[in-house]
C-alpha cells in the first residue's frame, strides 16, 4: 500500500510540473522544437502512468491529481497576472482547466468540504482569464448539465437525498457562468488541423482506455460507465472546438487519457455483480422488545426487495423472541432467529456470518431503523457504481419516542496516509461514522479481524495502517435512537481509541506532536481541516506524553494503569523473557470489559498480573519460545502495545 501511493504520487508531481514545463517551453522554444519537448512530457507521462498499476488508478487518486492540477494552473495564472513571467493566452490552460472544473463539480458530490470548494473556485479564476471566445458558453454548459445531473439523481432515480449545501454550490457556479456569459463565437481557423487532430484522439483514448484494463480485470458495463463515457467526450470535444488551439499537443491527450482511464476504472471495474445484489442485515439482540419491530418494519418497507435478516439473541429475559415470533407469523419475510446467550454484540455478528447469503453486509442495531423505503436501492446503486469496499451512510438521530433531531452527515473519508495522521491528532478519536454498508469480501476479511475481534474502526486495517476504499454518499440512511452508543468513560471505549492511536504512532512519526494535535484541533472546530497540511514521514512517535492526555495517569484500573506505565517508561534496550502457561485465555480487543471483571472477581491468571508488572516497566523487547510467539503477539494487541515491543523468539 505504502509502495503504490508513492509511486502515485510520483504520476501526480509529474502532472503537477507538466503545465509549468509546458507554459515556460513555449518561451523559448520554436514550434518544432516546442512540439518535441511537448512529446518527451508526454512520454514522462505515459512512464508514469505505466510505473503504476493502472487498475489502483481510482476516484481518490483522481481526486487528488485534479486538485494538485488546479493548483498547478492557479500558479501559473498567478505568474501571468503579476507578470513575473511573460506567459500569454495558451489553449491548453483552458483545457487543462475545463477539464479540472468538470472533474471538481463531480467531487464536490463526493466529498462536500472546503478543500473541494476551493478547487473549484480555483478553476473557475484560471478560466476567466484564459477565456477563448465561446468559453463562457462552455462553462454556462457544464454548470448547467452538473446541476441537471444532481437534479436527476435528487429527483427522478432517488438514488441521492438533496444536499442543500450541494445544490447551492451548483447554483452559485451557473451564476458566475451567466455573468460571464456573452453571445460571442469562435471564428475557426481552416488551415488549422490541430484542433481536428486532438478531438479525434479525445475519442481514440476511450477504446484504449478499455482495452487496457480489460486485459487487467473484467469490466462490466452499467449506466455509470456509458453516463461517464458520454460526459466525456462531450466535453472533451467541445473544450478542443472552443479553444481551438494552433499548435498539436500530445501532452494535452495523455492527461486526458490518464483521466479518463481513471474514470472508466473505478466505474466499470465493479467487484458485485449484476445476479448478486443481496443485502444481509446482521441483527445482534439483547432485551430490544420495545424497538425491534420498528427495526423490521423500516426493513420490510424497503422497495428494494432482494435482503435478509438474520437476528442473533445475546440472552434477552424480556419478550425480545416472542415478539419477533408473534411479528413473523403475520410477516412473511426473510428472517433467520438464532440464540447465542451470554455473548457480547460483536461476537453476534461473527455468528451471523455464518448463516448469510447476500453479496452486502449491514449491521442494524435493533434500537435503530432504516431511514426510508429507498435506502436499499440508493445502496446497490452505489455499491454497484464505483470501486470500493463500502460506503457510508448518513444518519438522523430520533429520540425514545422516535421523534427526528438532527442530521448527521459522514465526514469526507480519503483512505490515504495524510487522514490516519490526521485521526492521531485526535488522540485515536473516531472521525467518522461506522455507519457503513460492505461488500462481501472485505467484511469476512479485514473487517472481521480488526473490527470483530480487535474493536478497531470498521474502515481501518491494521495490517497496512490505512483506512479501506469506503466511498462517501450524499444520502441519509439510518434512524439512530440518541443513548445508544457507548459512554466515552468506559474502558472498553477507551481501550479501542489507545489501540488506534498505537497503531498509527507505531507506523508513523509524527514531529511536534503536542502542537500540531493542539492546532489541528482548533481547526476542527471550524472545519478546515480538508485543508489542513499535516508533517509525518515513516517511522514511530514517542507515546511518552500521548498516551496520558487519552487515559488520566492517576486511573485506578490496573489495565489502563499498566498502558499509561508503558508509554512513560518504554524503552527498547529493555528486555524480558516471557514464558506463557500451556493453558491460558488469550484475550481480544473486544473484550476489555471482561478482563476488567476477571480483575474485579480475582479470577485472572497470575501471568497476566506478572506480565503487566513487565509491560508497565517500559519494556520494549520480549523474548519468548516460536510456539508462543503468535499468542504473545494477540496478547500485546489486547494491551495496545504490538507495535512497540519487539518479539524476539529463542
Amino acid at each position: 500500500m505504502i509502495r503504490i501511493q508513492r509511486r502515485q504520487n510520483i504520476l501526480i508531481g509529474i502532472l503537477f510540473f507538466s503545465p509549468l514545463v509546458l507554459q515556460l517551453a513555449r518561451l523559448v522554444a520554436s514550434t518544432s522544437t516546442l512540439f518535441i519537448l511537448e512529446s518527451i512530457v508526454s512520454l514522462i507521462l505515459l512512464l508514469g502512468l505505466f510505473f503504476n498499476d493502472i487498475v489502483d488508478l481510482d476516484q481518490w487518486f483522481l481526486e487528488k491529481a485534479i486538485s494538485w492540477l488546479s493548483v498547478s494552473l492557479e500558479i501559473i495564472n498567478i505568474l501571468r497576472i503579476l507578470k513575473w513571467l511573460p506567459f500569454g493566452t495558451s489553449a491548453v490552460m483552458f483545457e487543462l482547466a475545463i477539464a479540472c472544473y468538470a472533474c471538481s463539480l463531480y467531487f464536490i458530490d463526493r466529498h462536500f468540504n472546503i478543500k473541494n470548494v476551493l478547487v473549484i473556485i480555483l478553476n473557475l479564476n484560471v478560466l476567466a482569464n484564459y477565456m477563448p471566445p465561446a468559453g463562457d458558453i462552455l462553462i454556462l454548459a457544464i454548470s448547467v448539465l452538473g446541476l441537471i445531473f444532481y437534479l436527476e439523481r435528487v429527483l427522478i432515480t432517488h438514488t441521492e437525498q438533496l444536499n442543500l449545501a450541494i445544490l447551492i454550490i451548483y447554483l452559485i457556479t451557473i451564476l458566475i457562468s451567466l455573468i460571464w456569459f456573452t453571445p460571442q463565437l469562435p471564428v475557426f481557423d481552416i488551415d488549422s488541423y490541430a484542433w481536428k487532430f486532438e478531438a479525434i484522439g479525445f475519442i481514440v483514448a476511450m477504446p484504449m482506455a478499455y482495452f487496457l484494463l480489460s486485459n487487467r480485470e473484467e469490466l462490466k458495463l452499467n449506466a455509470h460507465v456509458v453516463f461517464s463515457s458520454l460526459s466525456y467526450i462531450l466535453i472533451a470535444e467541445l473544450v478542443v472546438i472552443v479553444a481551438e488551439p494552433k499548435i498539436f499537443n500530445i501532452s494535452l491527450l495523455v492527461i486526458f487519457f490518464l483521466i479518463y482511464l481513471s474514470i472508466l476504472n473505478f466505474f466499470g471495474n465493479i467487484q458485485l455483480s449484476n445476479n448478486s445484489k443481496k443485502i444481509s442485515i446482521f441483527m445482534p439482540v439483547f432485551n430490544n422488545a420495545s424497538t425491534i419491530v420498528e427495526a423490521l418494519e423500516s426493513v420490510k418497507k424497503q422497495t428494494y426487495r432482494d435482503w435478509e435478516i438474520i437476528i442473533v439473541d445475546t440472552g434477552s429475559t424480556d419478550d425480545t423472541e416472542k415478539i419477533v415470533t408473534r411479528y413473523l407469523r403475520y410477516n412473511e419475510l426473510p428472517v433467520k432467529y438464532f440464540k447465542q446467550a451470554g455473548k457480547n454484540v460483536l461476537s453476534a455478528i461473527n455468528c451471523c456470518l455464518k448463516y448469510a447469503t447476500g453479496a452486502i453486509y449491514y449491521i442494524l442495531n435493533p434500537e435503530n431503523a432504516v431511514f426510508d423505503s429507498n435506502v436499499f436501492y440508493r445502496v446497490t446503486s452505489a455499491l454497484y457504481g464505483e470501486k470500493c469496499d463500502g460506503i457510508f451512510i448518513g444518519l438522523q438521530e430520533i429520540d425514545g419516542q422516535s421523534r427526528p433531531k438532527k442530521i448527521k452527515r459522514p465526514k469526507s473519508y480519503y483512505p490515504s496516509k495524510m487522514a490516519i495522521a490526521k485521526v492521531a491528532l485526535q488522540l485515536g478519536q473516531n472521525p467518522y461514522l461506522n455507519c457503513i454498508y460492505w461488500r462481501k469480501e472485505i467484511f469476512e476479511t479485514s473487517v472481521r479481524k480488526n473490527f470483530l475481534t480487535q474493536e478497531l474502526p470498521a474502515w481501518y486495517d491494521a495490517k497496512i495502517n490505512n483506512g479501506l476504499k469506503i466511498a462517501n454518499t450524499n444520502f441519509i440512511g439510518m434512524k439512530y435512537r440518541i443513548g445508544a452508543s457507548k459512554n466515552d468513560k468506559n474502558i472498553q471505549t477507551l481501550a479501542d481509541r489507545l489501540r488506534l492511536l498505537h497503531h498509527i504512532l507505531g507506523h508513523l512519526t509524527i514531529p511536534l506532536f503536542k502542537y500540531q494535535s493542539y492546532a489541528y484541533q482548533s481547526i476542527n472546530r471550524i472545519y478546515l481541516t480538508s485543508i489542513w497540511p499535516v508533517l509525518f514521514w515513516q517511522g514511530k512517535t514517542s507515546l511518552k506524553d500521548i498516551t496520558s492526555n487519552v487515559i488520566n495517569p492517576q486511573t485506578t484500573n490496573p489495565y489502563l494503569k499498566t498502558i499509561v506505565k508503558f508509554s512513560k517508561n518504554y524503552n527498547m534496550d529493555k528486555k524480558a523473557e516471557i514464558t506463557l502457561p500451556a493453558k491460558i485465555k488469550i484475550f481480544n480487543g473486544t473484550e476489555v470489559n471482561l478482563y476488567d471483571q476477571y480483575l474485579r472477581e480475582n479470577r485472572l491468571n497470575e501471568f497476566y498480573w506478572q506480565l503487566m508488572e513487565v509491560i508497565g516497566m517500559g519494556t520494549g523487547t520480549m523474548i519468548v519460545s516460536k510456539k508462543d510467539k503468535n499468542k504473545l503477539e494477540n496478547i500485546l494487541e489486547f494491551f495496545t502495545i504490538k507495535d512497540y515491543v519487539k518479539i524476539e523468539v529463542k
